[in-house]
């Protein structure tokens, strides 16, 4: 059993060694630590200035760059899009910011807007996904959906032929299913839609209650999008670029990104914020007419930082 005298003996060495620290840091070592202390925050200092110098000429050139692509944008983009007609869906969580930008780009573009129409955040919640499902089987046969798809890829369907199709007319029933999508709350949208041959598909930051609530949300999300890609001649799904401090949500892209059968078909674009990723968005959509399919920006899965520039 440890005594008295232990604990008396431990004691006096913490002091003894106190005591030398401090005699030793007082006397021959003082002009020395003292010296090294000043030397060391000197540098860290300087180190500081020139690292805040190199961020000031990063931030000024990638700024000239952006200015630069903005401007450009006008003449590259004009009448790409001509007699094109573009569904906008802002899917939960999308800036409204960046959805405004994207519809102005395209309609810059010489697109014409068939229907911006907002999902809502019922779409993905997991206590409504009976709601869901009944829904889409009720209204699969007025948009000509095969009901045996069952679950939420037949509401998925509903919602991506009432607003897109191939032959540039849209299926019978499809304006009253889509009024039924927005009753039921699943949807918003204003004015008359106007049947559209191609989409682009706004994604934002992906919120949920944990790691695995956000993922199914943004998996769920990216079938949308695959479904809208399926109902039409193509689909490009767009989201800001993501902050790298950003914590506690999913990626709808990076998540269709991990899916190899969606890439197949879907192109996504991870910088809609920048004007690159504006112009990724018209030259992605005329990819996606020709067939093709992309993933764009400046992500590290992103395959290159634009499609190739159309020539015509």
């Amino acid at each position: 059993m440890i005594d008295f005298r232990y604990h008396l003996v431990s004691i006096v060495s913490i002091f003894l060694a106190l005591a030398v620290g401090i005699v030793l840091g007082a006397g021959p070592l003082k002009e020395d630590l003292g010296n090294t202390l000043t030397s060391e925050v000197k540098n860290l200092r300087t180190d500081k200035a020139a690292l805040r110098t190199e961020l000031d000429a990063a931030d000024k050139a990638a700024k000239a760059r952006d200015d630069f692509t903005e401007a450009s944008n006008r003449s590259l983009l004009a009448g790409r899009l001509t007699d094109t007609t573009v569904s906008v869906i802002a899917l939960p969580g999308a800036d409204q910011g960046v959805v405004k930008a994207t519809s102005a780009t395209l309609a810059a573009a010489g697109a014409k807007i068939g229907s911006t129409v907002t999902v809502q955040d019922a779409w993905v919640d997991p206590d409504k996904a009976t709601f869901r499902a009944t829904l889409g089987s009720n209204l699969a046969s007025g948009v000509g959906v095969p009901v045996d798809e069952g679950g939420s890829d037949v509401v998925n369907a509903v919602l991506a032929r009432s607003v897109l199709t191939k032959a540039g007319s849209t299926a019978q029933g499809a304006r009253a299913a889509l009024e039924s999508l927005r009753t039921g709350e699943l949807v918003k949208y204003s004015g008359t839609v106007v049947p559209s041959t191609v989409a682009v598909v706004v994604a934002g930051p992906v919120a949920g209650n944990s790691a695995d609530d956000r993922t199914t949300r943004a998996t769920a999300l990216a079938k949308l999008a695959g479904a809208i890609d399926d109902a039409g001649a193509g689909a490009v799904l767009v989201t800001p670029t993501l902050d790298p401090k950003a914590t506690g949500a999913a990626s709808v892209v990076t998540t269709a990104r991990a899916d190899g059968d969606l890439t197949k078909q879907l192109s996504t674009v991870d910088d809609v914020d920048l004007p690159m990723g504006q112009a990724s968005v018209v030259f992605g959509l005329l990819e996606q007419e020709a067939g093709r399919a992309g993933q764009y920006g400046l992500a590290a899965d992103a395959a290159a930082a634009f499609p190739q520039l159309a020539t015509k």
